[in-house]
């Protein structure tokens, strides 16, 4: 992985109605682990390292702009992250330019130095 914690990762969130923070993070590394920790126990730092209730992930990504279009084909990861503009016709405001980040979850550099002091790597 980018910050080098194992080669191969499997991260797994699972969510309840009206349960804001996840009800159980899953961490499979398939033995690939650099750190000295149980899988159990890097699930427990990345619980610790980043919000993970809905809102906050909709706020980290800006998932409330218009960037859906670009993920209907060819899959949602492994994507170049760009920003673009788009214009948008709204029979309530008229024309709109909006500018976008397409896939921002792409954007693993911005955490590397987070995750590596966390892990000690």
């Amino acid at each position: 992985m980018v910050a080098g914690v194992a080669d191969e990762m499997l991260v797994q969130l699972s969510y309840a109605i009206g349960v804001a923070k996840p009800v159980s993070i899953y961490v499979n590394t398939y033995g690939t682990a650099k750190v000295a920790l149980s899988d159990g126990e890097i699930a427990q730092k990345i619980d610790k390292l980043f919000d993970l209730r809905p809102k906050a992930i909709e706020r980290r990504f800006d998932l409330r702009k218009p960037i859906y279009q670009e993920t209907a084909s060819y899959g949602h990861f492994g994507r170049k992250t760009e920003r673009v503009v788009k214009h948008f016709t709204n029979r309530y405001q008229g024309d709109l330019d909006v500018e976008v980040t397409l896939f921002p979850w792409e954007e693993t550099e911005k955490y590397q130095e987070e995750i590596k002091r966390e892990f000690g790597v």
